[in-house]
C-alpha cells in the first residue's frame, strides 16, 4: 500500500531531485484561472480556442446558448478554481525535461463548456477545460480520484505549453508529414507520462500488467504505421488520415503513438525528469529510438529491419 501511494505521488507531480535549484519563473508569472463566461454566454475568449476546434455552425449555435452553471459544472469550476495556488507550485517541476525553457509570461486556465475536449491547449500560454466534459467523462468532481486526476490533466496541458515553447525556442519546423507524426508521437507522449494514472506506470524498470496487455493490441498497430509512414514516399491525403488517426485521440487504451511512447518515457526518467532532458532535445526522432528499444518480438524485429541504418 505504501508503495502504491508513493508511485500515485510521483505521478501527480514527477518531480525533481531537492538537490536541484529550479529554474524559478518570474515571480509576475503565475497561472490565472477564469471562467469564460459573461451574462451567461461564453466568453470572446472561450469562443476563440473553439475556433477550429469546431465548426462555424456549431460555434455559432454554442454562442448564442445563454445558461449559467449546472450544479456538475459548477462543482468541477470549484475544484479547478482551488488548483490556482498548487498549479503556480509545480510549474518548476513540470518543466525540468525542458531545461531552459521558461514561460515568462502567465498561463491563462480558461474554464468553459459546451465543447468535444476535457482538456487542450490553445497557443502558447492558455490551458482550457471544458466543464462539461470533465463531468461527461469523470463524473462527479467531487469523487476523491479527481482531485488528483484534474492535477495529472493540468500537468499534460502545461507540457504542450513547454513543448511548443521548446519548439519556438529552437527554430524546429516540423514541414513533413513524417515529420508531423513523429512530433505528434512525441508531443503527446510526453504529455501522456504527465497525465498517466498509476495503473500505466512501470515499477523497478518493468511495465505494468495493464500496459504490458495494452501493447500486446497497440504495439502491432504502432509498428506497421510506423513503418509505413516513415518508408513511403507518395502517401495520399486518405493515407495520411488512415494513418494518424487513433495517434493521440479516444479512449486511452486505443491511442497507438500517445500512450506507448509516454510509457517509455516513464521508463527512460528511472523517475528522476532530469534524465529526460537529452530525450527532448534529439526532437521527434527519439521516437525511433525508443521504439526500437522498447518494442516486443516480432514487433521489435520488424522494426530494427525497417530502421536499421537509424
Amino acid at each position: 500500500m505504501k508503495k502504491y501511494y508513493l508511485i500515485l505521488i510521483v505521478t501527480v507531480i514527477i518531480s525533481c531531485n531537492n538537490e536541484i535549484k529550479s529554474k524559478a519563473n518570474p515571480s509576475n508569472s503565475k497561472v490565472e484561472i477564469t471562467l469564460a463566461m459573461n451574462k451567461n454566454k461564453i466568453s470572446k475568449d472561450w469562443k476563440r480556442v473553439l475556433k477550429g476546434r469546431m465548426s462555424e455552425s456549431d460555434l455559432d449555435s454554442v454562442s448564442e446558448i445563454e445558461r449559467g452553471l449546472t450544479l456538475e459544472e459548477k462543482q468541477w469550476y470549484d475544484l479547478i478554481k482551488g488548483k490556482e495556488k498548487f498549479w503556480n507550485k509545480i510549474r518548476d517541476s513540470i518543466s525540468v525535461p525542458f531545461e531552459d525553457i521558461i514561460i515568462n509570461d502567465s498561463i491563462s486556465v480558461l474554464l468553459g463548456y459546451m465543447s468535444r475536449d476535457d482538456a487542450f491547449s490553445s497557443g502558447d500560454r492558455t490551458v482550457c477545460f471544458d466543464l462539461t466534459s470533465l463531468h461527461r467523462a469523470y463524473g462527479e468532481a467531487t469523487k476523491p480520484v479527481n482531485s488528483n486526476r484534474i492535477d495529472r490533466i493540468f500537468s499534460h496541458e502545461y507540457t504542450h505549453l513547454l513543448s511548443k515553447k521548446w519548439q519556438e525556442k529552437n527554430n524546429k519546423q516540423y514541414i513533413t508529414y513524417k515529420e508531423q507524426i513523429l512530433w505528434d508521437c512525441l508531443y503527446e507522449g510526453l504529455g501522456m507520462y504527465r497525465s498517466m494514472s498509476t495503473k500505466w506506470i512501470p515499477v523497478d524498470g518493468e511495465l505494468s500488467d495493464t500496459a504490458s496487455d495494452t501493447f500486446e493490441v497497440l504495439y502491432p498497430i504502432f509498428t506497421e504505421r510506423i513503418i509505413e509512414i516513415m518508408t513511403s514516399d507518395n502517401l495520399s491525403k486518405d493515407d495520411e488520415i488512415r494513418l494518424g488517426k487513433g495517434l493521440s485521440r479516444g479512449s486511452m487504451k486505443k491511442k497507438w503513438g500517445a500512450l506507448p511512447v509516454g510509457v517509455w518515457i516513464a521508463l527512460e526518467s528511472e523517475g528522476d525528469d532530469r534524465n529526460l532532458v537529452d530525450l527532448v532535445n534529439k526532437g521527434p526522432y527519439v521516437v525511433i529510438e525508443l521504439a526500437k528499444k522498447y518494442l516486443k518480438g516480432e514487433d521489435k524485429r520488424l522494426f530494427n529491419e525497417a530502421f536499421s541504418k537509424q
